[in-house]
């Protein structure tokens, strides 16, 4: 953990504020869609410029004239907990639309901090538009740059003005900027408590929560020490069926939430008990998040709202699956009373202890060829002889088989050589990736 500077971008709705967290951010993206309000959590990333490294956060489009709903005013709220952290301010504006009463409100209100504000006059795509900046010396501030976060134009002259600023200004903020040792990713359908969990493994706000299906738009990361390692939490947006996604940016949403969990070493599906039965959803996002080489952990949420009537329908509902959930571990928790929320991370910590161990090649070998001695397994008649079994890579495990004839090799024959490997060697909830080749006997 150490002393860094936070760089907030902010402004009103639309007018590219996401579009230039991308074009300096290295590593994190945020959702760009032409509508209002996409954003609406901070998205963060560690920038370095010119030898200074700062976190640059994105936030939703600021609302202090209207405040049309009650997302506009938590969203607004939650730019103004970050107004309250930063170092430097940089205001976007739209050079298109000119300087609106909007701006003026929000610029008002910046000038109440003592922090640095540079102007962000985006849209100015050419020499020939720079004259669109002069208006916006009404906004009160004297450093204002004309930038297109579409080209990159005096984004870099921008970025060499920030890291002059930052130099004069003591740091107070504490930030975790370590190398995450894993990723954790939240996953599940909609208003399943994802940011719930979220929060309360942080001890923090961090998850705008809201019971609007959908609040969460963005893979939200966060870096927490625990343990003697510093783990990434990912937050992610709910993941509906293909068939009931609706619209673009739901589209967007979803193939960001599986990204996310497609790069987490392990990944926290999230389930509502309240369900009245475990659907195909849950075991597509269970397959997937194991093919793609992520450890698995099922957290029942909601525990608080179970009946002893719903308790043992989902316990039936939970029997059909029994063969999938016996290689998971599974946890009881309630993020409401916060029940079984202190052995989150714990289990995480074990999972990820299973999921990087590593074998001796010999053992390996020993353990399948005396499996299939007892056991053996054919295809048309022709007989599966293993010649070695070598572990080729470890988070996540991952094990070659040399056999006779490579060709004749399928899908039984893989879940029996998995079974004895989970029967000798605790490898629950980790993925167990195969490769093969073939060499003559």
């Amino acid at each position: 953990m150490n002393l860094m500077h936070k760089v907030v971008v902010v402004g009103r709705t639309n007018v590219g504020k996401s579009s230039l967290f991308n074009r300096i951010a290295p590593r994190v993206k945020s959702l760009t869609l032409d509508q209002e309000g996409v954003t609406r959590d901070l998205i963060t990333d560690f920038v370095t410029w010119n030898g200074v490294t700062f976190e640059l956060v994105d936030t939703g489009g600021i609302d202090l004239y209207h405040k049309t709903d009650e997302m506009t005013t938590i969203v607004t709220h939650k730019v103004q907990q970050a107004l309250d952290h930063a170092s430097l301010f940089l205001m976007v504006v739209d050079a298109q639309t000119g300087v609106t009463e909007q701006d003026m409100k929000i610029a008002r209100l910046l000038h109440t901090y003592k922090q640095p504000t540079l102007i962000l006059v985006n849209k100015v795509d050419s020499k020939h538009q720079d004259e669109l900046v002069h208006d916006f010396y009404q906004l009160g501030f004297e450093e204002i740059f004309g930038v297109s976060a579409l080209h990159g134009r005096s984004v870099a002259d921008m970025l060499d003005r920030v890291v002059d600023h930052l130099a004069d200004i003591k740091v107070t903020e504490k930030v975790i900027d370590e190398t995450p040792e894993f990723r954790v990713a939240l996953l599940g359908r909609p208003n399943a408590g994802k940011s719930s969990l979220m929060n309360q493994l942080l001890k923090q706000d961090f998850s705008i929560v809201s019971p609007v299906a959908g609040t969460t738009r963005e893979a939200l990361r966060k870096r927490i020490a625990f343990n003697k390692s510093v783990i990434e939490l990912i937050d992610t947006a709910g993941v509906r069926k293909k068939s009931s996604v609706e619209g673009e940016l739901e589209g967007m949403m979803v193939t960001n939430a599986l990204q996310a969990a497609k790069r987490a070493h392990i990944v926290l599906l999230v389930m509502d008990v309240q369900e009245p039965e475990v659907t195909a959803q849950e075991l597509k996002l269970t397959s997937y998040a194991l093919e793609n080489g992520s450890a698995v952990i099922v957290l029942f949420n909601k525990q608080d709202l179970l009946t002893d009537d719903s308790a043992q329908q989902h316990d039936m509902s939970l029997s059909e699956y029994e063969h999938v959930l016996k290689k998971i571990e599974t946890l009881n928790i309630s993020c409401k009373t916060g029940k079984n929320i202190g052995k989150v991370l714990p289990l995480v910590q074990e999972v990820w202890d299973r999921y990087q161990q590593k074998f001796a090649d010999r053992y390996l070998t020993d353990l399948l060829v005396a499996a299939i001695s007892k056991t053996p397994l054919f295809k048309n008649g022709n007989q599966i002889y293993l010649h070695k079994a070598k572990q080729v890579g470890h988070a996540p495990l991952r094990i070659e088989l040399t056999l006779k004839n490579a060709v004749i090799f399928e899908d039984s024959h893989r879940a029996f050589f998995e079974n004895v490997l989970r029967k000798n060697i605790d490898l629950k909830s980790v993925p167990i990736l195969w490769t093969f080749k073939t060499k003559g006997k």
